[in-house]
C-alpha cells in the first residue's frame, strides 16, 4: 500500500489522476500495466527503487497518449 500526500491541484496530482482515468477507460492499457506490475513485482521483489525505474517507460508512453485522450475530450 502507498499514500501520497500532494499539493491539491499539482501538476503531480494532476497528472496522477490523469492516469488512473485513462487506465479506466481503456481497459487493454490497464491490462498490460497490471501484468507488467506483476512480472516486475517478480523480478524486483526486494529493490523498489528498481521496481519504479522498470515502469518508467510504459508510465511515459502511455501519459503521452492519455494527455492526448484528455485534450481530445474537452
Amino acid at each position: 500500500v502507498q499514500i501520497h500526500v500532494v499539493d491539491l491541484g499539482s501538476d503531480w496530482q494532476r497528472r496522477h489522476l490523469l492516469f488512473r482515468d485513462y487506465l479506466r477507460a481503456h481497459p487493454d492499457a490497464a491490462n498490460a500495466y497490471g501484468k507488467l506490475k506483476m512480472r516486475l513485482a517478480t523480478t524486483f521483489r526486494d529493490d523498489r527503487l528498481a521496481y519504479n525505474a522498470a515502469k518508467t517507460d510504459f508510465i511515459l508512453d502511455h501519459m503521452e497518449i492519455a494527455e492526448k485522450w484528455v485534450f481530445g475530450r474537452r
